[in-house]
């Protein structure tokens, strides 16, 4: 399974597209996206039909009109649960141990989040035990160097590379 992880377009939805265009050439089952940017990822879901969208909504997504519009989703995919969240509401721009605390409660193995437009591959273990793999897709709209992420499963593993 492929899984493209878009976070903070901020108005820059090329990459968005550009970069499933050419992962739909090689099998692309999933797209999500943490939030900051909610029409450019809608934008580009009703262009390029085929895999299944998911989005959360983040801090500047706060007055678009999203009828099932949330800021935090738990999907499992993959063999693995994917907590998808912007990262505001959980306070990563101060440190990323509430958050991973917060996905070992709800019972995710992947924590996906944005908001800090700082791409990360982490592992880190919760405060009264467990562990979490954190992943951070960086900023998608950064005109400077606009990243994202593809997740891979190749059997019970989760692999994560980044683009841009």
């Amino acid at each position: 399974m492929k899984i493209l992880v878009f976070s903070d377009s901020h108005g820059n939805s090329s990459v968005i597209s550009d970069a499933i265009r050419k992962q739909l050439k090689h099998g692309l089952d999933m797209v999500f996206f943490l939030g900051d940017g909610i029409s450019d990822f809608e934008a580009a879901a009703k262009l390029l039909p085929g895999p299944r969208y998911t989005a959360v909504l983040g801090n500047c997504d706060a007055y678009s009109y999203q009828p099932d519009g949330v800021y935090e989703k738990l999907i499992e995919a993959g063999g693995h649960r994917f907590l998808l969240a912007h990262g505001h509401r959980l306070g990563v721009k101060a440190g990323i141990q509430s958050a991973v605390d917060h996905a070992i409660r709800k019972g995710a193995d992947v924590l996906l989040f944005g908001h800090t437009h700082e791409a990360c591959d982490l592992t880190v273990d919760g405060s009264d035990g467990g562990s979490v793999r954190v992943i951070n897709p960086g900023s998608c709209g950064s005109w400077y160097h606009p990243s994202f992420a593809l997740l891979e499963t190749v059997g019970e593993h989760l692999v994560c590379g980044f683009g841009g």
